[in-house]
């Protein structure tokens, strides 16, 4: 098996890095002060949009480049090397749009996908729901006809971005007597809709990226359903196995395992401990690991690349990257001392001791967002194994 790119999409590779070298300026930076934490920046999308970025794959009369999954791979990979700021279009780019083209209606694929390819819209996920955990088809957000339009209410909980995007990607039920996993439709609904009412979740850092969503007879045209009415489960598991499949994921961990790694140097530089040598062999273990994510990453790719729709495979490397990712910053953490446990970073050239402790923190939700890691357990285990449910 032959794991190397062609010289043409290595080529392509470069560009990218080309781009973002010459996009995300100390100066870009400072612009976005108060938005960088949040990797929010139209401006910047924009930016990729008028190379024909956001959509490679896509074809050209949906804006796309009309390039391949793989150079779509290459393209998002880089991105996250980079940090670059990706907020504003990843939902819609990642999950929404790819999710269009194949239950969206001719009028809703020539409506949101060139906006989507133009950086123009952006999409929040209205999934989760109070007291219903990772548990997606516990919906109990009603959606009743009303004439052309559906008059929508109920609550939505740790939506990532809402205060900043345009439209929700949401579940709602349509039809309240039917079994659990039916009677819900995949809704398109305006975040500013009379209605809707958008409210901050601070999470445990002081920081502002959750939302809850309220929703009180807000009236969508009954045209905003993507795919077959009742039958929205299949659209929102197809929805998620676009997110979870993202080659992004395994950028940031190969990230987080080259800090730990010079983490690891620098606790080695001091002499040979035995705890020196404990933590290298950890690290070495984490590369290891590591590596295999990226390969199975780099699987679901290719499957794509064939025209399959990737199910488990997409559970196997979510599973492992997230959990992977929590075992990395954790060791991180250990090898900072005293200081991983302070909130830095502080000025007085501590940064690289003082950052691992928010860090950590920041994956805490790794194996809960997404569908938890029991959630992609049961699915590899059914889908992948034929194992039977218990």
């Amino acid at each position: 098996m032959d794991f190397r790119f062609t010289p043409d999409q290595e080529q392509f590779r470069q560009e990218v890095r080309e781009f973002l070298d010459q996009t995300l300026t100390p100066e870009f930076w400072e612009r976005h002060r108060s938005t960088r934490e949040a990797g929010w920046s139209p401006e910047f999308s924009r930016a990729a949009a008028e190379r024909g970025w956001l959509a490679v794959a896509w074809p050209e009369a949906y804006g796309g480049r009309g390039l391949g999954v793989t150079e779509q791979a290459i393209y998002m990979e880089e991105m996250a090397l980079a940090d670059a700021p990706q907020e504003h279009h990843r939902r819609a780019v990642q999950q929404v749009g790819p999710t269009i083209m194949i239950f969206g209606t001719d009028q809703q694929k020539q409506e949101y996908l060139p906006q989507i390819a133009r950086g123009d819209i952006s999409f929040a996920m209205g999934l989760s729901e109070p007291d219903a955990g990772s548990d997606l088809a516990a919906v109990s957000t009603r959606a009743v006809r009303d004439g052309d339009d559906w008059v929508v209410s109920g609550e939505k909980r740790f939506t990532s971005g809402a205060h900043y995007s345009d439209l929700l990607w949401t579940v709602v039920r349509t039809d309240p007597t039917a079994p659990k996993h039916r009677g819900i439709s995949m809704l398109v609904l305006p975040l500013k809709a009379p209605g809707v009412q958008v409210q901050p979740l601070i999470d445990m850092q002081g920081r502002h990226h959750f939302n809850r969503v309220f929703m009180e007879d807000v009236r969508v045209p009954a045209d905003r359903v993507i795919g077959d009415e009742n039958r929205g489960w299949y659209v929102n598991a197809t929805t998620m196995d676009f997110e979870r499949a993202g080659i992004a994921r395994i950028a940031r961990l190969r990230r987080a395992l080259q800090r730990a790694q010079d983490s690891s140097r620098a606790t080695s530089a001091g002499g040979g401990s035995a705890t020196a040598e404990v933590q290298r062999q950890r690290v070495a273990g984490f590369a290891v690991t590591v590596e295999v994510a990226r390969l199975l990453a780099y699987r679901v790719v290719s499957m794509q690349a064939a025209g399959t729709v990737p199910n488990y495979e997409v559970s196997i490397v979510k599973l492992l990257a997230s959990e992977t990712s929590q075992a990395i910053h954790h060791a991180g953490v250990g090898m900072a001392g005293l200081y991983g446990t302070l909130a830095g970073p502080f000025e007085d050239g501590q940064w690289e001791r003082t950052s691992w402790g928010p860090a950590c923190i920041n994956t805490i939700p790794d194996t809960i967002a997404q569908g938890s890691s029991e959630v992609q357990r049961n699915v590899i285990a059914t889908r992948g194994l034929g194992l039977p449910r218990g």
